[in-house]
Order: C-alpha cells, then structure tokens, then sequence
C-alpha cells in the first residue's frame, strides 16, 4: 500500500494515457447509441458498447484514490471535495437537462412530433431527481431525461461513500470499498435483469463494483511490477485487444467481469511505458480525452433531435435506425452527426465546463484559506 504521503506527492500528476483513453470509450459509447445503419452498427464492439461505461467508473476511482486519499483529514475537507467533484459535473448536466425540457417544450407548444410532452421518462417529477442526481438511485422505474446522466448519479453516490470511509477509516477503506465492490458485484449479477446493462436500477452496485476495485488498484500501484520497452507495449497491446474481444463477445452474466478486464488496462497503462501509451499521449488523443466528459453529455441530445428530423423526413425506413439505402452514405452520415457533437462538446467543454471548474477551484481556494 502507499502511504499517505506518497500518494500526495504523487497527487499532481496527470494520468494522459488513461484520459485519452477515456476519450475513445466516450467516443465508442456515441457509437453504442448512434441509430445509423452504418457498415459498423452490428459489430459486437459496437452492440455491446454500454460496457465501455464500466472504464470511466474504474478511472475514476484509481484518478480519485491517487488524488485524495491522503488530503481528506476533516468533515470540512470531505465537504469541499464533494463540492469540488459536483462542481465538475453539474453544470454541464443542468445545462442539458435544460436542452432536454427546452425540447419538450417544443413538443407541448409547436408539436413537433407525436411524442406526447411531459410523460413517462420525460415526466415533471423526474426533473427533480435529475437536479439532485439521484436518478440512478433505483427511485425511478426506468431511464429519464439526459439518458447516459444516469453515470453521474452513480458515481456521485461513489463521492459519497469514498468521502465517508476515508473520513472514518482512512487506512482500511481500500479494503471496506474492496469488500464494497464484491458486494456490487454480487448484487448486479444476482439481481440486475441484464447484467451490466443496468443504469436506474442497480446502477450504483455497478459504479460501486468498479470505482472501489480502482482504489483498490491505486493503494498498490506504486508497488505492483512493470515491464518496459517491447514487454510494456505487448502488454498494452494484449490488454486492448483481449478487452475488446470480450466485450465483442460477452452477453449475459459473463458481462460482469468486464471490470476486471477494465482494472488491468488501468494498471497497464497507467505507467505509460509502452508504444501505445505513447500513442496515447499524443496532444489530439489527449484533447479528446479532455472533451471526453462534454462529448458524453450532449451526444443524446443531438441524437435525439436528429432523430425527430429523421422520421419527419422518412429517413427511417424501419422504425428504429436511419437508413438512406446505401450503406456507404449511412456511415458518411455518422462521420457527420460526430462532427457536430464534437463541435457542441467543444462549446460546451470551453464556455460552461471549464469556468465553472475554474469558479469551483477559486471558491474552494478561498474556503480553503479561510
């Protein structure tokens, strides 16, 4: 294990790797849900895409672990991390659930489509449970509003129990959150109705699963061996592409098990000792990564809209996926509807999320000096 003052010398740093990383995943989630019927949609890598989510939880808690575990000493310390953490994602979130009513709005008033405004997972009082996110809380019988938001939920009631044992237990939590994360697992497997595809019911046991086995990775990663040079980078090569074929391949119970495939791509390249980790940490892959979080919240809204322009124009042949009748023109399509969710994520990422970080980092600041 590191104590706690390697883990805050270590703190500073930025895992680059890894957040390019993050990067792809968001990228293959927006692949996961795109309603095109593109040369790629019924690739298992694509059609079981909602596992990639499972490698956000793990990152973040190895990210949260190396960063605060050995910086929270008092409730008023727990509390500025909470802060500091909802600070990173509320805003963007509130800024599309925004989008979300303003577009049912747009139903209720201008009619356009034959949705009927204000019901089911779009319903008043589900707006609520999203501005508190507690949607995922297993409150609510299916997903609402911003969809893919149900992650922020489950990984805020992860800030919740990480701030609480590392408060009360500082140099046992690891292990609490080990057994934590068994139990998540234990819980998604036996009850969750499909597994890993679970997001408002058993989404926090899942969360829970992943982010604790990351803090668990983080107490001994300075002390786990790593290889260098060619070992290193067949390593990473054989990390992504086992990870991948499983997720090709996996349906069902197996799904679980997913996260630990997700830790040790962690471990791998989290030490950025190979090729691809230098791959990785090319400037554009890590600028992904740092648009990763605005690229996964606004993708469901673009594609929404895109949606009811589609059936309006019948460019739905189906019902259920855009088709222009050439597969060819389908996947140039995709590359289009990218394009513009990365131009929206860009805006949001620069002109909501990073200067409410900034006014976040400058309020703790001043708590903190206080």
């Amino acid at each position: 294990m590191n104590t706690d003052a390697s883990i805050a010398r270590a703190a500073p740093r930025r895992f680059e790797a890894l957040d390019s990383l993050r990067g792809v995943c968001a990228v293959l989630v927006v692949m996961f849900h795109m309603p095109v019927a593109s040369h790629w949609r019924d690739w298992g890598l694509v059609q079981h895409g909602y596992l990639f989510v499972d490698y956000f939880f793990v990152l973040s808690g190895f990210v949260i672990a190396h960063a605060y575990a050995g910086r929270l000493k008092t409730a008023k310390d727990g509390g500025r991390f909470m802060v500091r953490r909802l600070g990173r994602v509320w805003p963007l979130h509130v800024l599309m659930l925004g989008c979300f009513i303003g577009l049912e709005l747009a139903r209720l008033w201008f009619h356009i489509d034959m949705a009927t405004p204000f019901t089911r997972d779009r319903s008043v009082e589900a707006i609520w449970a999203n501005l508190f996110l507690v949607q995922s809380w297993h409150i609510l019988p299916y997903l609402t509003w911003n969809g893919p938001a149900w992650t922020l939920s489950a990984e805020v009631a992860c800030y919740l129990i990480f701030a609480g044992l590392v408060l009360v237990a500082p140099k046992r939590f690891r292990w609490i959150g080990a057994v934590l994360a068994v139990i998540g697992a234990v819980l998604v497997l036996m009850y969750a109705r499909r597994w890993m595809n679970t997001t408002y019911d058993y989404a926090v046991p899942r969360a829970v699963y992943g982010f604790f086995l990351g803090c668990l990775l983080q107490g001994f990663w300075l002390a786990l061996p790593r290889l260098k040079g060619r070992a290193s980078t067949a390593l990473e090569v054989a990390a992504v592409v086992v990870t991948c074929v499983f997720i090709g391949w996996a349906t069902g119970p197996i799904t679980v098990a997913i996260t630990l495939f997700f830790v040790v791509v962690v471990w791998v390249f989290a030490g950025e000792d190979g090729a691809l980790s230098k791959l990785l940490d090319h400037p554009a892959l890590v600028t992904m990564g740092r648009w990763s979080f605005a690229i996964y919240m606004v993708h469901m809204f673009v594609l929404t809209v895109m949606m009811i322009v589609a059936r309006k124009l019948d460019w739905v042949p189906g019902g259920r996926r855009i088709d222009f009748g050439s597969v060819w023109i389908n996947d140039l399509f995709v590359f289009a509807m990218f394009g513009l969710i990365l131009v929206l994520a860009v805006l949001a990422h620069r002109f909501v999320e990073q200067p409410a970080q900034r006014l976040i980092d400058r309020w703790t600041a001043v708590k903190r000096e206080g």
